[in-house]
């Protein structure tokens, strides 16, 4: 039954109606069958003993006049005039056979099957060489000049079932195929709802909701539950609104504290350090001992070493070029930082037509930054490629020739916390942009496509 598994909903109610008529169908057939079977073979008896009175009347003058070959035309006449006659014969008082219709002589012991009947007709069924016969007897002038014989083939009552029930199947055909197309169409209007509701089910599912409520006017159970789905829908319209809210202020947040962050480093931190450079240098070059100014020294290339390294850090919680100079200025300081030692060899192409929002500029330089660590820290690739187009729209690719991204090492990402590409998607999401994630074999093994209008563009 897995095949009935897979159809559709219209298609089961169609099968299994189908299934419901075509039985109402095959018991009816057999409830006509039996019963016009019957009547025709009651209908079949009444004519052959119809048929054989007849005879006994007609034939009843012939016996007393002697003449035999006016009783032998009767009887082959009508056998003639009526096709459903197996036989006809007739027998005198002593049981005598004076006449009969058998072409090859009259068959041993057929007499013998059926006693003479009393003053009425009698029909019997006995069984011959030719199959079922229903055998007439009638007596003449109440048996008084012998008894008349019809047998009745049921060879006929075969033909005219045959007849009846080519015409039973053409009309239960026509009828099941009549129904089937009614079922199957009501079917189709009763499952329609369901096939939107199952639509907007999928496009809710990837997280894509719809401005109009379905419409049903129904109260039925399919009513019921697209109002259910239209108050759903508006819960996660809702839950994604301020689930947008809150990821638009923690990234404000987080923006805003790496700044206030990076100015007390560059500032506050970076200026004492300097300091303690200066201090540190004089010592050396105020103390004789030897030992003493090479530790001093130590020491001084140490916290310079430190100054490098928060200066650095500064710059990677807020860029200043991106400030000053502007996006693709702070791409080509982020791209000059990720060179050298086991880095990839990192290309940068920039086309920018139009002007980008602080917020745009900032999600840009933090998708690129986030890629581009993902590269080098997972990735394993020798070559990286950056490009930004601006125009009406914000494109950027991020392509590698590492060891490529797969379903399953998102998921392993996502277990081990790494959650630098669901970030990216958060920040792409915000600017109602898209991210797809492919591959251009044999070039590139993964390729970071996204894109979104510029503020200007929305607006």
């Amino acid at each position: 039954m897995r095949w009935f598994a897979k159809l559709r909903i219209a298609g089961k109610l169609t099968a299994v109606m189908m299934a419901i008529v075509l039985l109402f169908a095959l018991l009816t057939g057999l409830l006509f069958w039996s019963t016009i079977s019957d009547v025709m073979r009651a209908s079949l008896e009444r004519r052959g003993t119809s048929v054989a009175v007849e005879v006994a009347e007609l034939s009843s003058e012939a016996i007393q006049t002697g003449n035999l070959f006016a009783l032998e035309e009767l009887i082959h006449t009508t056998k003639r005039n009526n096709d459903f006659v197996a036989y006809i014969f007739l027998l005198d008082e002593q049981g005598r056979v004076m006449a009969h219709t058998f072409s090859k002589g009259m068959p041993l012991h057929l007499r013998e099957l059926h006693p003479a009947a009393g003053e009425e007709p009698d029909v019997m069924e006995i069984r011959t060489d030719r199959g079922r016969i229903r055998d007439v007897s009638a007596p003449i002038e109440g048996g008084a000049f012998g008894t008349v014989r019809v047998g009745v083939s049921e060879d006929a009552l075969a033909g005219l079932l045959k007849t009846n029930l080519f015409k039973l199947s053409g009309i239960t055909l026509g009828i099941l195929l009549l129904a089937m197309l009614l079922i199957f169409r009501l079917s189709e209007i009763l499952t329609r709802p369901l096939f939107h509701l199952m639509e907007r089910a999928e496009h809710i599912s990837k997280g894509h909701f719809s401005p109009r409520s379905i419409a049903l006017s129904s109260s039925d159970e399919i009513g019921r539950l697209a109002n259910a789905m239209n108050r759903m829908e508006e819960h996660l319209k809702e839950g994604a609104r301020e689930r947008t809210r809150l990821i638009r202020h923690i990234i404000t947040a987080q923006e805003e504290e790496r700044k206030r962050i990076a100015m007390e480093l560059h500032d506050e931190t970076g200026q004492t350090l300097t300091a303690l450079l200066f201090s540190l240098r004089a010592l050396a070059n105020e103390t004789a001992d030897e030992n003493m100014q090479k530790a001093l020294l130590a020491i001084r290339d140490e916290t310079a070493d430190t100054l490098t390294k928060l200066r650095r850090l500064a710059v990677e919680l807020r860029p200043p070029a991106l400030d000053e100079l502007g996006i693709e200025a702070a791409l080509e300081k982020l791209v000059h930082d990720y060179r050298g030692g086991d880095a990839p060899e990192i290309t940068l192409s920039c086309r920018i037509e139009g002007t980008l929002s602080d917020v745009e500029s900032l999600a840009v330089y933090r998708i690129v930054q986030e890629c581009l660590t993902n590269i080098i820290r997972h990735a394993g690739a020798t070559r990286a490629l950056v490009r930004l187009d601006v125009g009406e729209r914000i494109t950027l690719w991020v392509k590698d020739n590492g060891v490529g991204i797969t379903g399953e090492r998102m998921r392993a990402a996502r277990r081990e916390n790494h959650m630098g590409i669901y970030g990216i998607e958060e920040r792409v999401r915000l600017l109602a942009g898209r991210m797809e994630i492919g591959s251009e074999p044999p070039d590139w093994a993964t390729v970071y496509r996204i894109e979104f209008r510029t503020k200007g563009a929305r607006t």
